[in-house]
C-alpha cells in the first residue's frame, strides 16, 4: 500500500482526479487530492498568492501528516509543485511524478521554458496560446472556447469528462509557479527518485519539450503513454496501475 498526494495543475482543481484516485484505491492504496492555494475549494483570493509556500500549502499540510513519505505526483504546471515540494521536505517524499509535467532545472521558471522559441514556436501549442490572456491578478483562460479547450487539454478525452472539466476549472490563475524560479540542491531535491510520465500526444507541453526538460533535469526515470495532456481523465487504470508499481 502507498500513500499518493495527487497534485493538479493550472486552473484545475483536487477533484479532477478522481478516476484516477478510484483506480488507485481500488488498488488498495491512499489517496489525497488537495486543492492548491486559489483552486477549487480553497477559500485563498486569486492575485492574493504571495509565492510558492503560500501556493503549496495545502499539499505540504496532507504529506506532513502522513506517518508514511508519500508519492507526489504532479500534473503539468503541478509539476513547479512537486520541485518546490521535493526541496523543502525530501524527507517525506518517496517518489517525485512528473505526468506530464514541468521538471525545470535550477534557476529557471516554468515560463522560461513556455516562452523559449523552440516551445512558444511549436505548432501543436496554437490553441492553448489563443485560450491566455494576462490579467492584473493572474493569467485567464478563456473556457468559452470548448473546442479550442479540448485540442489543447483534452485531445483524447470524452465530452462528458471535458463537461465536467469545463464546469470546474478556475478561470484565473495566480502567476506565481509560472514565474517563481527553481532553487534546488543536490543534498535534499536531488536524493528523491524521480519519474516522468511523458504523454506523447500532448498539445499542452508537447512531447518535444517534455523531452527538453528531462535533458535539462537528467536523473528520471520514464515512462510513455499514448495519450493527450489529461491522461488521468482518458487511461486512469493505465495510468493507475503504472503508479502502482512505484508502491
Amino acid at each position: 500500500m502507498a500513500n499518493f498526494v495527487l497534485v493538479h495543475g493550472a486552473w484545475h482543481w483536487g477533484g479532477c482526479y478522481a478516476k484516477l484516485a478510484d483506480e488507485l484505491l481500488l488498488r488498495g492504496h491512499n489517496v489525497a487530492m488537495p486543492d492548491l492555494a486559489t483552486h477549487g475549494f480553497d477559500p485563498t483570493p486569486v492575485g492574493t498568492v504571495a509565492d510558492m509556500a503560500q501556493y503549496t500549502a495545502p499539499a505540504r499540510k496532507l504529506i506532513e501528516a502522513s506517518s508514511e513519505k508519500v508519492i507526489l505526483v504532479g500534473h503539468s504546471m503541478g509539476g513547479a509543485t512537486c520541485t518546490y515540494l521535493g526541496e523543502q521536505m525530501p524527507e517525506k517524499i518517496k517518489a517525485l511524478v512528473y505526468l506530464t509535467a514541468f521538471m525545470v532545472p535550477n534557476g529557471k521558471c516554468p515560463n522560461d521554458i513556455i516562452m523559449a522559441p523552440e516551445n512558444a514556436g511549436n505548432p501543436k501549442v496554437a490553441e492553448l496560446f489563443q485560450l491566455l490572456a494576462p490579467t492584473e491578478t493572474g493569467l485567464k483562460l478563456d473556457i468559452t472556447k470548448p473546442a479550442l479547450g479540448k485540442t489543447a487539454f483534452y485531445d483524447d478525452c470524452s465530452d462528458h469528462d471535458i463537461g465536467m472539466s469545463l464546469k470546474n476549472i478556475l478561470e484565473v490563475q495566480s502567476f506565481v509557479p509560472f514565474i517563481t524560479p527553481t532553487a534546488t540542491t543536490a543534498e535534499k531535491f536531488g536524493s528523491v527518485r524521480r519519474v516522468y510520465v511523458e504523454c506523447t500526444e500532448d498539445r499542452a507541453i508537447p512531447i518535444e519539450t517534455q523531452r527538453q526538460m528531462q535533458a535539462m533535469v537528467p536523473g528520471a526515470e520514464v515512462f510513455t503513454m499514448e495519450t493527450s495532456h489529461s491522461p488521468f481523465y482518458s487511461q486512469p487504470a493505465a495510468l493507475a496501475e503504472f503508479l502502482a508499481t512505484l508502491g
